[in-house]
Parts: C-alpha cells; sequence; structure tokens
C-alpha cells in the first residue's frame, strides 16, 4: 500500500472547509483509492489518500488534470506540495 500526501499551511477555517469538501467529493473519489484522511496539527495540514499500490496511482495520474488532493486544496487557497510514501500495514 502507499498513501499521496498533499501537504499545507491552513487556517482553521480553512482545515473545517477542506474537511466539507472531502466529505461531499467521496462519492466521485478515484475508484481504486481505499481511504483518505486528513491530518491537522499546528497549522499544517495534510490531506492523506491511500491507495492499494503504486501502479493504481500512476494509472490515475496519468489520466488526472490536476489530482484530487491538490484540486481540494486549491479550493481553500492553498497550494500543497506533494509526496508518495510508503505504507506499512500491522496487524
Amino acid at each position: 500500500m502507499i498513501a499521496a500526501v498533499f501537504e499545507a499551511a491552513l487556517t482553521p477555517d480553512q482545515a473545517d472547509r477542506l474537511a466539507q469538501l472531502m466529505r461531499e467529493a467521496r462519492p466521485t473519489r478515484p475508484p481504486a483509492v481505499l481511504s483518505a484522511a486528513l491530518l491537522v496539527e499546528n497549522g499544517r495540514a495534510q490531506l492523506v489518500a491511500f491507495w492499494p499500490d503504486r501502479e493504481s496511482l500512476d494509472r490515475y495520474l496519468e489520466t488526472a488534470e490536476v489530482p484530487r488532493g491538490t484540486e481540494l486544496m486549491r479550493k481553500v487557497g492553498v497550494e500543497p506540495t506533494f509526496r508518495i510514501v510508503d505504507v506499512l500495514e500491522l496487524g
């Protein structure tokens, strides 16, 4: 599993709006996304989308004009950084 991480500085109002946009966009999120979360701490937010593998994310990125996380963060007025990280499952 991997995660696409979109990070930016957000005000509390921007974070609340982003959470609302994420809830509203859930029905149209890319089909391969397993789950998504918004982590907020000390004025920084990370929108994290979990994908089953790098290949499914790469296929999505090849066809998307703008990644969904970037699109949502832009709607609240910020330009995020983007990175891909491995997710190690325990269980």
